[in-house]
């Protein structure tokens, strides 16, 4: 049977199990995925270790990436299909099996406490925190943030306002703040994506990513649509200029 390509990168249609749209990962790299391999390499190169959280990696295609780059990676997901690989991977001896280690949970029931790794490094999430509400979005990022070395960078991506899903999205015309709904049916069975989503322009990512604190962002859209953006946590915080005394 021929496969029909699902968009103009010949990706195949390899749905996720449990409707959150399709495992692109597995099939390509895109430009986030080789930037965020070769800041682990340029980190561990100035002698710095890296810690990684992927949020939303599916299959756990590029956690074993990061990791074989030579990362500490803890990825979240709701599915669990990920382990797998995961396992493949370490008995391979790919990868060492600290340098794995999965959380299956909700984004938004992570703990500050005991799920993320303190001094995070890179933050990675293709195609994941468009499920959340953009207020639950903003505060998954916000844990994150208070998290992250200064200096740390995010690879993040979001559905896009334009893609072909986007343009019949119900919310469409609703502010970022306010989307949150399906895609319409045809576009579910096409993209597999079952759950609500948020979609986002350029400048609404960007405006999420400041709001947190992230800096230096720069946000591209790709080809098909999706919203795609690079940040950083500032390398040093700037200070409130102090008031002066009167006389």
């Amino acid at each position: 049977m021929l496969e029909i390509s699902l968009n103009q990168y010949g990706d195949k249609f390899k749905p996720t199990k449990d409707g959150h749209g399709v495992d692109i990962a597995s099939q390509r790299q895109d430009e986030l995925d080789i930037k965020s391999v070769a800041y682990v390499r340029e980190r561990l190169a100035s002698g710095h270790k890296v810690k990684a959280v992927d949020l939303g990696g599916g299959f756990g295609t590029h956690s074993i990436n990061l990791a074989e780059a030579g990362a500490q990676v803890t990825m979240v997901d709701l599915a669990d299909t990920a382990l797998g690989n995961f396992n493949k991977a370490i008995a391979e001896k790919r990868v060492a099996s600290e340098d794995l280690k999965f959380i299956q949970k909700d984004f938004s029931a992570l703990s500050d406490a005991d799920d993320i790794p303190k001094s995070i490094d890179l933050l990675y999430s293709q195609r994941a925190l468009h499920y959340l509400p953009y207020q639950e979005a903003k505060k998954v990022l916000s844990l994150m943030f208070s998290h992250m070395t200064k200096g740390g960078e995010v690879f993040i991506s979001m559905a896009g306002y334009d893609t072909e899903y986007g343009k019949t999205y119900p919310d469409r015309d609703k502010k970022v703040e306010d989307r949150y709904n399906f895609v319409t049916p045809d576009m579910q069975e096409k993209h597999g994506i079952t759950h609500k989503i948020v979609t986002y322009t350029e400048q609404e990512l960007e405006k999420l990513l400041k709001s947190v604190g992230y800096t230096d962002v720069n946000v591209t859209r790709s080809a098909f649509g999706n919203i795609k953006a690079t940040a950083y946590k500032p390398a040093a915080l700037a200070e409130k200029p102090k008031s002066k005394k009167r006389s």
